[in-house]
């Protein structure tokens, strides 16, 4: 006669409420189709994997437990395994395993594609603007060629204004001694700041300045075209100062006169005064008998010597002294007469 084995059976919900099975007891729950062997102390599932549609998976609960999805539309053939919590997919595949290509796959705002034609050796080969594109070979062959580096392709209509590699090197030696080439200003003593400089347009700084010049003594104001740039100036910096046509240098706390215009002027024989300044006076020294005035010399006329507009002349007596034209105008004496006893 044909026997019959029956396990317990009920709801998974019936199953947790009564707890932990007898040592071999099995279960199976009627709702999940899920089988349990107990152990006296906890319930472990045992049996084939469950299966259904991705819809039909039980909540997750009990880890370790698989479920593989036989249809449910984009999910059928994938196996899910229970983590206590939650269903993670467990599916292992390789690229070749997917379905499509990779050209289905769109643009992101932080990831794209790149052709395969533009890859060689693994290396993206192509740079593109969008309109230009350009071979790694094309862009090289365009470094390499010193002749356009060379070239100037200059649209605009105004002048371009190019500095040379030299002129680059010069300024860097420049800007690393921390040396100003000289460039000249347009005036040191005026105070208030022009009203409508011109772009470039330099200034030294004077005592007193007004408006965006003032407490900024000794400076250098350039015009950049909207606001004035200020710079202190080094010892030794030197400027040409254009309304007086002289050049001057910072001696760390003034600009003073430079350069070989300033001359130190000595008086001579007969000549006084002298020194070191842009003016210098020398005046002519009176002696005995000569007054000096301010645009004249005079003499004064003693014993025998007579001072008219004709000149200076001595006072002679024709009979006893001469005055010889014809022997390079001498004074000769004339016959002397004794006289009588």
């Amino acid at each position: 006669m044909a026997q019959t084995i029956r396990v317990r059976r009920g709801t998974k919900a019936e199953l947790v409420a009564r707890g932990a099975l007898l040592p071999g007891e099995l279960g199976f729950c009627t709702d999940t189709k899920e089988v349990f062997v107990g152990d006296g102390t906890t319930n472990t599932a045992v049996g084939r994997v469950m299966t259904g549609t991705y819809a039909a998976r039980p909540s997750a609960a009990n880890a370790g437990r698989l479920y593989y999805v036989i249809a449910g539309g984009t999910n059928a053939g994938y196996l899910y395994v229970d983590n206590g919590s939650a269903w993670e997919r467990v599916n292992p595949l390789a690229i070749a395993d997917l379905a499509g290509t990779l050209d289905d796959v769109a643009n992101g705002t932080t990831y794209g594609k790149v052709l395969l034609a533009d890859l060689t050796g693994g290396h993206v080969s192509k740079v593109s603007d969008g309109t230009n594109t350009k071979t790694a070979a094309e862009i090289k062959t365009h470094l390499d060629d010193a002749t356009k580096h060379r070239q100037i392709n200059d649209g605009a209509s105004g002048a371009t204004d190019l500095w040379s590699a030299q002129k680059i090197r010069n300024e860097i030696e420049l800007a690393k001694h921390n040396i100003e080439p000289q460039a000249s200003v347009k005036d040191k003593d005026l105070t208030a700041p022009p009203g409508s400089p011109v772009t470039a347009d330099r200034y030294i700084v004077p005592s007193g300045a007004t408006g965006a010049w003032a407490s900024q003594t000794g400076k250098i104001a350039e015009w950049n075209g909207s606001a004035w740039d200020l710079y202190t100036p080094s010892v030794g910096w030197t400027c040409y100062v254009d309304d007086e046509q002289k050049i001057y240098s910072w001696n760390g706390t003034v600009w003073v006169r430079t350069g070989g215009a300033l001359q130190t002027i000595a008086a001579g024989n007969g000549l006084t005064g002298g020194g070191q300044a842009d003016t210098v006076t020398l005046d002519i020294g009176a002696g005995n008998g000569i007054a000096v005035a301010a645009d004249a010399i005079s003499v004064t006329a003693y014993r025998g010597i007579t001072v008219s507009s004709s000149g200076v002349a001595a006072n002679i007596d024709a009979d006893s002294i001469v005055y010889d034209a014809a022997n390079g105008y001498r004074l000769t004496v004339a016959a002397i007469d004794g006289g009588t006893f």
